[in-house]
């Protein structure tokens, strides 16, 4: 015997460590180069530093009290995170610095809440996302909770120590050319602010005409309409008012013309689609499939019902003797997992890896698989078209499970149900089987089917039939043991007419039950059908699957499939379901329903920043600038033409939370300007807002994109992370811009904003 390695995960989970450990020394680099050259104050790196090895430390002793995992997705998580951390530092180092207070923390708690709060929906999702995010999320959270504590209490005695109180200009102001600088950007700064201002004025004149443009950009799903309304086949077609059959005529006399189709619609959907219509048409949904492991060509071999185990291993024994001639095969692995199904896994050495060899091979084994014949041959591998002689007929793309606790009972409610398909003229065949499958089988049983009322005429049971029928069928019965030449025999009995009687024999040779004599014929019917052949449980309940086709639109066909649920169901004892089994794995139709989680996060954020502002109108113009945002993914995946997945639905929740943030600190500091000094215009008491703020919050969106970006380096897209990160990087720039232009839209309206107050 020989013992071969055929897969090693270690490898793989090595290979991730060792790209996460990378990835968090590069984003934490970049974040310190950044806050350097930006403050240019070894004291301002070193409180950085300490505040962040501080919240870490305090950080992993919650993890390990909390029994928080450490996997794949809880060290991304920490890496994510750092840039979240600095933020809040950095936020409350400028406010204090500037206003030598601590009333900047609201702010930051309140900013901290909501992605906090954003997190949250993730415990919320599908078992399968959930699972794999959960401890990603708990780390995060758990991270920017402490940064808080940080913030309030270590970053002010931080900035004591290590002599930050004061700003660069007033320590630096003796030397002439920092004097004149100065003084340039005052003037700048002034000139800015009345531009600022005059720009404010014009978009608060035609602040309908600004929302427009914005819905405009945004989208209006009117690309989605359908092109016809059909009435619902569970009602009848008279149960309609007259105004809804008018109105459904009438939708589909505009919508479902030729004028429309062809004209109207192309020209509407350009230009009310918005960013929204490049996102959800052009912009494919689905996963980036990366080459995490070696390159394997995969063999598969099937055979028709009847095969026995040795005709099966016979024939992939000569795909293996056609295999062992190529000496570039590293390995070869086979698996024959009945008389029907085997497949053979093909794996390669190093070097004959990077040739053109694995392709000629994949050539050469389509052909040998020609051949050989005797069955159906699958090749597939190597990130290229597969190849399939298979013939069998689809099973059917309709799919229903059907679940309970007694097998027989769900049986016998699967005919039922299948008897109702039926109905449908549409339907021609329903199949039930233990699982559902691509491909119809070709297994058969004969089954009985009694008739009841001949039964009940001629006084017989049906346990009765079925003993009488049973010594003349039986095979190999055993009975016991016999000693012959000293060894233990089995002794079986089999009856002589199971070898001598046909089909027609059993149904018309005349039999005795309890004295009368019947033919099966007359009491029952022998027929040959499909049937499952094993029986499956799933969560301690037996399981059947119902698979069919639906000849006309696939709208209709689901209709029709929930309304005969609907009704089947209500009939249904306890312990018993039927229910739709959806085909599409990939993050589809299913997922679309996580969307509706986003509305969470708005509420949350919509009552944290209720409760900090005081007001319901200011929290309306922070939820403004998340559909902003979204502007900014929808175009970043269609002009970089990225792939869209559970990680591009993660900028989504990701940005709902960080994106808000500029906005309330901008507000709260408006909120506070306005209240120390009344007399100042909204349009003044604003721009002073702005230019307290924007430093900090321009620091923060910097730093939050270059902790995504170690997460787009590598020669291939990851999955997950590479849609993640871009959708966020994008989402943050796109805010900027929503920022610096509609969030003014949200002050009271005044007739005349002086620019006396600005200047001073």
């Amino acid at each position: 015997y020989e013992i071969h390695v055929s897969y090693d995960s270690t490898k793989y989970i090595s290979r991730e460590l060792d790209k996460i450990y990378m990835r968090t020394a590069l984003t934490l680099l970049i974040l310190l180069v950044f806050v350097f050259l930006i403050s240019r104050e070894l004291n301002y790196l070193l409180l950085i530093l300490v505040s962040l090895s501080v919240n870490l430390g305090i950080a992993f002793i919650l993890y390990y009290l909390l029994g928080l995992e450490m996997q794949l997705y809880s060290l991304a998580g920490i890496t994510i995170s750092l840039s979240l951390v600095i933020d809040n530092t950095i936020v409350m180092t400028e406010h204090i610095r500037s206003h030598a207070n601590r009333r900047a923390f609201l702010s930051i708690l309140a900013a901290t809440l909501t992605t906090m709060g954003a997190l949250v929906i993730i415990f919320f999702l599908d078992e399968n996302i959930r699972l794999n995010l959960q401890d990603f999320a708990a780390v995060v959270i758990i991270n920017l909770g402490v940064s808080l504590l940080i913030a309030l209490f270590l970053v002010p005695a931080l900035i004591d120590k290590l002599g930050l109180t004061r700003s660069r200009r007033m320590r630096y102001s003796h030397r002439q050319w920092q004097r004149r600088l100065d003084a340039f950007s005052r003037r700048m700064l002034v000139c800015f602010n009345r531009a600022y201002a005059w720009q404010i004025r014009v978009l608060s004149r035609w602040r309908a005409l600004a929302y427009v443009v914005l819905v405009l950009a945004f989208g209006l799903p009117v690309f989605l309409l359908p092109e016809k309304l059909e009435y619902d086949s569970s009602k009848k077609q008279d149960a309609y008012t007259a105004a809804d059959s008018f109105l459904i005529n009438r939708y589909n006399d505009v919508i479902g013309g030729e004028t429309y189709k062809n004209k109207v619609k192309p020209v509407i959907d350009k230009a009310l689609g918005g960013t929204l219509r490049l996102f959800v048409q052009k912009v494919y949904a689905g996963s980036y499939f990366t080459r995490n492991e070696e390159l394997v060509l995969h063999i598969t071999a099937s055979m028709p019902n009847g095969t026995t185990l040795q005709q099966m291993n016979s024939l992939i024994m000569r795909m293996e003797a056609f295999l062992s001639g190529y000496r570039d095969i590293r390995q070869f692995q086979t698996v024959i997992y009945s008389a029907r199904q085997a497949s053979i896994a093909v794996y390669f050495t190093k070097a004959a890896a990077r040739t053109a060899f694995p392709y000629t091979l994949k050539s050469n084994v389509i052909g040998k698989a020609l051949e050989l014949g005797g069955g159906s041959w699958g090749v597939y591998g190597l990130m290229d078209q597969g190849f399939s002689n298979d013939v069998r007929e689809t099973v059917g793309s309709y799919r229903i499970e059907m679940t309970g606790f007694n097998y027989d009972e769900l049986y016998d409610f699967a005919e039922s149900l299948r008897g109702k398909l039926l109905d449908n003229r549409r339907i021609r065949e329903v199949n039930i089987d233990s699982e559902f499958s691509w491909w119809k089988d070709d297994y058969q049983e004969y089954f009985f089917a009694l008739n009841k009322e001949r039964l009940a005429q001629a006084g017989i049971l049906p346990l009765n039939l079925f003993a009488s029928l049973y010594p003349i069928l039986r095979k190999d019965v055993e009975i016991g043991t016999i000693v012959v030449d000293n060894e233990v025999e089995k002794l079986k009995l089999s009856s002589r007419q199971a070898a001598e009687y046909d089909l027609w024999s059993v149904q018309y040779m005349p039999q005795l039950v309890q004295d009368v004599p019947y033919k099966l014929a007359d009491l029952s019917v022998i027929a040959k059908s499909q049937a499952p052949q094993k029986v499956a449980k799933i969560n301690q309940q037996y399981k059947l699957c119902l698979q069919y086709e639906y000849i006309g639109s696939s709208k209709m066909g689901k209709q029709i499939q929930t309304t005969i649920l609907k009704d089947f169901n209500k009939k249904l004892p306890m312990g018993y379901s039927a229910q739709t089994a959806d085909m599409n794995w990939s993050w589809g139709s299913k997922d679309n329903k996580q969307y509706l989680l986003l509305l969470l996060i708005i509420v949350i954020i919509f009552f944290t920043t209720s409760i900090l502002f005081n007001s319901l109108r200011q929290p309306l113009a922070v939820i403004g600038i998340i559909p902003i945002s979204f502007i900014g993914v929808f175009l970043t995946f269609y002009w970089f033409k990225l792939n869209f997945d559970q990680g591009g639905f993660a900028s989504f929740v990701l940005l709902c939370g960080i994106t808000v943030n500029a906005c309330i600190y901008i507000l709260n500091e408006y909120n506070q300007i306005r209240a120390d000094r009344p007399q100042l215009s909204p349009v003044s008491a604003y721009i002073k807002a702005w230019n307290a703020k924007i430093i900090p919050i321009f620091l923060t969106v910097i730093s939050t994109i270059f902790g995504f970006i170690p997460f787009m380096l590598g020669a291939d897209k990851e999955s997950f992370w590479f849609p993640l990160a871009a959708g966020t990087i994008g989402g943050l720039i796109m805010s900027l811009i929503g920022i610096f232009f509609y969030l003014p839209l949200s002050l009271p309206r005044t007739k005349k904003d002086g620019i006396e107050e600005i200047r001073s």
